[in-house]
């Protein structure tokens, strides 16, 4: 054996012993992952949190409505608005698209339309003239069940304004929640779809 070979098995085996710089190595392996990991619950608390915000600060917008601070108008919905873009502080850029108000007769209606039957199976009302597989013709569209007497297929009872002395309101915001970091963790296209809702009855003013 050549002394250039005993030489170089001697490097070998102390630097196979050497474990200086293990813990840099290691790391280096696992913080990518670490990361991720905690990027992703720094995401998740973000959301949660404003949509907290935005449950709560709904909740005290439609106090206004509920003890007619707020009557029909424009400027009322953009009140709105402004009430929850400030609650979520500059987290949110909400416009009046954002939000919609909706009055039912009773709580019962909250959400609900009129019960049809789904010939055609695609999930959904269909709008006549329709001609069903057996050639039997519906003018008017797929059979319902008529609930307001108001001639017409209703898939929400529901209709736009803030209502009256009385009246049940359904306010509801549709928003979404973009991830602070969608450019390094494009996980869901970097979006989430959140929504929140809250349902009072009009005190008497």
């Amino acid at each position: 054996m050549t002394l250039r070979e005993l030489l170089k098995r001697r490097y070998i085996r102390a630097l196979a012993k050497d474990t200086k710089a293990a813990t840099a190595v290691e790391l280096a392996m696992v913080m990518p992952v670490l990361m991720v990991f905690l990027v992703g619950i720094i995401e998740m608390s973000m959301g949660m949190y404003i949509n907290t915000v935005v449950e709560g600060s709904l909740r005290d917008a439609s106090r206004l409505g509920l003890t007619g601070q707020i009557q029909e108008g424009t400027s009322n919905d953009q009140a709105l608005v402004d009430m929850l873009n400030d609650a979520s502080l500059g987290l949110l850029s909400l416009t009046t698209a954002d939000v919609s108000t909706l009055v039912y007769e009773n709580f019962a209606y909250v959400g609900k339309g009129e019960e049809y039957t789904d010939l055609d199976g695609n999930g959904s009302w269909t709008p006549g003239p329709y001609t069903h597989t057996d050639s039997t013709v519906y003018p008017d569209g797929e059979p319902w069940v008529e609930v307001n007497g108001n001639g017409v297929y209703d898939d929400d009872f529901g209709t736009a304004g803030l209502g009256a002395q009385g009246d049940i309101v359904l306010y509801t915001v549709t928003y979404n929640w973009n991830f602070l970091t969608s450019q390094v963790v494009p996980i869901l296209g970097g979006v989430i779809p959140m929504r929140a809702s809250i349902v009072v009855q009009n005190e008497p003013y």
